[in-house]
């Protein structure tokens, strides 16, 4: 009941290891590889931050119109609280607003989320900082069971 996430941004394609060339779903893709082919672990950052939003929102990274989920969400988390708030129960999946969420928790996830995919891959944070981050907001990701296995509160669909 543990959920794993891995190799999404730096999968090479075939099977020599020098290859850069990078096979990614569309609206995973960071930026800058699109841009200019640049390669980094930055790349797998900015993946995780869009599984972050889906997370949040429980819509797809890309819809059935081309829109980029990530592309949504710049500005956010911009202006007073009042109005971050407002708009993250605006982007949140309907089902998770039904739910005692801490919306601290959510605001903590969604600052995460934000900040994984900056355009500028050297502003975006680390692993080990997500982690540290996400692990402070584990009354919204986690939801400890009776057999003490994490499982998430609310399965995407």
């Amino acid at each position: 009941m543990r959920a794993k996430i891995a190799n999404f941004g730096l999968a090479k394609s075939g099977c020599n290891a020098i290859t850069m060339h990078i096979i990614g779903t569309q609206g995973y893709i960071a930026p800058e590889y699109l841009a200019d082919g640049v390669v980094s672990t930055r790349m797998d950052v900015f993946s995780f931050g869009v599984v972050l939003l889906e997370l949040v929102s429980g819509r797809e990274a890309i819809d059935d119109e081309g829109k980029l989920l990530w592309a949504g969400v710049e500005g956010i988390l911009d202006g007073n609280e009042e109005r971050k708030v407002r708009k993250v129960k605006e982007f949140m999946d309907g089902s998770l607003l039904e739910q005692s969420l801490s919306m601290e928790g959510v605001m903590n996830v969604m600052a995460v989320a934000v900040s994984c995919l900056n355009k500028d891959p050297t502003k975006r944070p680390s692993m080990v900082d997500i982690v540290y981050a996400l692990s402070k907001s584990d009354d919204f990701i986690f939801d400890e069971s009776e057999d003490n296995l994490s499982a998430p509160p609310v399965v995407a669909s």
